[in-house]
């Protein structure tokens, strides 16, 4: 029995409104559903107009769509300056969305990171109770929770506040260690700003939540293919800038372990901190999250990050290797089949850095060419970020792939009869 169905088309043309309505047409003839649980939309920057959520929301329902800008789109491949629909129709699923401004979000407040949290928890709840499903619905509404959560993030801008980082921990105070997958939103390697689609809404710098109740089972999985070289200890920070590592010049300290003269690292992400990034300790998962430096600090003594780095940490030289680092993706899929107990794996989403498609041999297509020859059943869509949030990390690590794995088959969940 097919519990569900995926549709996944990428359109290119000239116009945006174009653009949107043919992949979600198309898509939607693949799924054979006209009530689907949630549209995904993944698009290039060139595409960033309202005009393109009018033409996704001309053939489906606004209130399942969400979606972000992104540095290449992955239908069945890779693509770049495309527009992608991910469509998932499911009577064993719903999802909630919630979106808040990035500006609105700096300010730390934990009132407001807790009413944007509730708002997607509200919506997954109406939607459970409201629409016609297979699902096991609670008897109270406060007991309908998720299962896991997709986000999609500021991106690596240096102007940009707050940081990732920072909307993931302020969001756990409220939602816990539920697992997310998803990372920074794209624009075509410009690192300036990223858009996100909310339901009928087309909008710039906001953060979007979306979060899902699955009756059917997944899981996630993340990897990215470095090994620690050496490591230092942050001796002092600012913010997101790395001045001081073992009280030198964090600066050159780094091209100094490196054996290189100090040079500029500019906005384009050099393929030295490709090769040798940085990395820190997830306190909350105990794993290391890969972190490029993306430019010399205005003293050109500091490295400026994308996410802040708390003084004391343990900072560590990442050394790639570079046959496990090309095959990073196809090893994220196997892993989250592994760790699971999915007979039927039906739907891989994944999400991958744009550097690792740049530094590594343009290996995109390859990548996407192996897993469909392993997972042969197996629908593949995603987008390429500039870095990826999987499981109950808080950091968005770069150099990276997650994948989410969904299988046809049921949890362990009192199902209702069929």
């Amino acid at each position: 029995m097919e519990r569900i169905s995926v549709g996944n088309f990428s359109a290119k043309t000239n116009i945006p409104y174009r653009a949107g309505r043919i992949s979600v047409e198309r898509a939607l003839r693949q799924t054979f559903d006209e009530k689907p649980s949630l549209c995904l939309a993944f698009f290039s920057e060139r595409y960033s107009s309202p005009d393109l959520v009018e033409g996704i929301t001309l053939r489906v329902n606004a209130d399942i769509v969400a979606g972000c800008s992104t540095s290449g789109e992955i239908p069945a491949g890779y693509e770049r300056e495309s527009v992608n629909a991910f469509i998932i129709a499911s009577d064993y699923m719903r999802f909630g969305i919630a979106v808040e401004s990035n500006e609105i979000l700096s300010s730390g407040s934990e009132e407001i990171y807790r009413k944007f949290y509730e708002r997607a928890v509200f919506d997954l709840q109406n939607k459970m109770l409201l629409q016609e499903s297979k699902m096991v619905v609670p008897d109270k509404r406060e007991d309908i929770i998720p299962d896991y959560g997709m986000i999609f993030l500021p991106g690596t801008d240096i102007e940009t506040h707050p940081r990732a980082d920072e909307v993931v921990r302020n969001l756990r105070k409220h939602m816990g260690n539920l697992p997310l997958i998803g990372g920074t939103c794209g624009d075509d390697f410009k690192y300036e700003k990223g858009y996100v689609i909310y339901k009928d809404e087309f909008l710039e710098d906001h953060t979007l939540l979306i979060l899902c109740r699955s009756d059917l089972k997944f899981s996630m999985a993340q990897t990215h293919g470095y090994s620690i070289r050496e490591e230092f200890k942050a001796t002092q920070t600012r913010k997101h800038n790395l001045e001081m590592l073992n009280n030198k010049s964090a600066s050159e300290t780094y091209f100094g372990a490196l054996n290189i003269p100090v040079v500029e690292i500019s906005d384009l992400r050099d393929e030295i901190c490709a090769v040798n990034p940085l990395a820190i300790n997830d306190d909350n998962t105990d794993n290391i999250q890969i972190l490029f430096p993306m430019a010399r600090g205005r003293g050109a003594s500091d490295l400026v990050m994308s996410q802040t780095i708390p003084e004391g940490k343990k900072v560590y030289l990442m050394e790639a290797d570079v046959e496990q680092s090309k095959s990073a993706s196809l090893e994220s899929f196997k892993a989250a089949f592994a760790s699971s107990t999915i007979k039927d794996p039906r739907l891989g989403l994944m999400f991958s850095c744009v550097g690792r498609s740049t530094y590594y041999f343009g290996r995109a297509h390859e990548e996407i060419d192996e897993i469909r020859k392993r997972f042969k059943y197996t629908d593949i869509g995603g987008a390429y970020l500039y870095g990826t949030i999987c499981g109950e990390n808080n950091y968005i690590s770069e150099g990276t792939t997650s994948t989410l794995l969904i299988g046809n088959d049921l949890q362990d969940r009192a199902i209702k009869d069929e």
